[in-house]
């Protein structure tokens, strides 16, 4: 027993440490900063994650992914789109909203899969699952009342994101069958597809005249330096999110996979709130460690779900996690 738990502890802190840091650095880079590159950030993130797949397949880890090709391309491409929209729209909520609170509101994409499964794949709704979902929209709105910086645009950013996660997650399931893909398939083809959409809407849209002419000056050297230095974290930390997930997966059981994704949105949050200087209220606290335990028991009971299920039967996974903005770009969970 101590033996299995030793061999997996490395791969569940690696895990646990990328995620914390790709949040973090995210809310840096999109908020700390004269201009908030949001695609030019998402344009480094996939290049990081496919380069850095890339390489680690050349020499010899356990990185495997199927090559680039027009069928799966394709039939891949509406996928990675509404892949791109629900990371923008992260990206934006995240550039307004702190990190608890986005944490907490986050959780309200699971309620929007639920049903979405429902009605697609005719997945139950169990009791459990209600209770879960009440904890989730009691943490949202006492995270909303006790937001002192309140942001308009913030939650707009915010329920867009929620449907257009849901909806990412809900198109994924349903077109991944048709490609058969595994494990870094998923992660390889969505980054390599939306690389070259994240660089076009960044020239097009995003103040690249400004930021050489601000940057131009050395008075703003150090602030320059520190940008670069976020971006390329950021990058590290998109392929290590990848990497990371499924070899958690292969060294634990599904469960207990499930349940520390669940347990890792407190730390982020923790560190969070001593890492930015956002005010810090009972109430804030309160919303995240209600959002926390809204986690925990709908792992519990996806987790059931999936034991008493009838052998056969195909159940459909956990929700993704969003760590990317969260990390959408993690593989598929067979």
């Amino acid at each position: 027993m101590s033996s299995n738990l030793s061999h997996s502890a490395i791969p569940i802190l690696a895990y646990c440490a990328s995620s914390i840091t790709m949040t973090l650095v995210n809310k840096l880079v999109l908020s700390h900063f004269q201009f908030h590159m949001v695609f030019f950030m998402l344009a480094v993130q996939a290049f990081g994650s496919v380069a850095l797949m890339v390489l680690a397949n050349k020499v010899g880890l356990n990185v495997k992914y199927r090559a680039m090709n027009k069928p799966d391309a394709r039939t891949w491409f509406p996928v990675a789109c509404s892949q791109a929209l629900m990371l923008y729209t992260g990206g934006k909520a995240l550039e307004y909203l702190n990190v608890p609170l986005f944490t907490v509101f986050k959780n309200l994409t699971i309620i929007a899969v639920a049903y979405g499964e429902k009605w697609v794949f005719q997945a139950a709704v169990t009791p459990l699952m209600l209770i879960s979902f009440g904890l989730m929209v009691l943490s949202s709105v006492v995270g909303a009342w006790n937001d002192i910086a309140y942001n308009g645009w913030g939650y707009f950013w915010m329920s867009f994101n929620c449907f257009a996660s849901a909806t990412f997650v809900i198109h994924m399931r349903k077109v991944i069958k048709q490609v058969n893909f595994k494990d870094f398939d998923t992660v390889y083809f969505n980054n390599l597809l939306t690389l070259p959409i994240y660089l076009a809407l960044s020239v097009l849209q995003e103040n690249w005249v400004g930021f050489f002419s601000y940057y131009s000056d050395k008075a703003n050297a150090d602030e320059l330096s520190s940008f670069v230095q976020g971006m390329l974290v950021s990058g590290i930390a998109a392929f290590a999110i990848s990497y990371c997930s499924p070899w958690c997966l292969r060294t634990t059981s599904s469960t207990t996979y499930s349940m520390i994704g669940a347990l890792n949105k407190l730390p982020i949050a923790l560190f969070a709130m001593l890492w930015f200087p956002d005010p810090i209220t009972a109430g804030g606290v309160l919303a995240v460690l209600l959002g926390f335990a809204a986690g925990l028991v709908y792992t519990h009971a996806k987790n059931i779900q999936k034991r008493d299920q009838p052998q056969g039967t195909q159940v459909l996974p956990q929700p993704i996690s969003m760590e990317r903005l969260d990390s959408s770009s993690r593989p598929n969970v067979k």
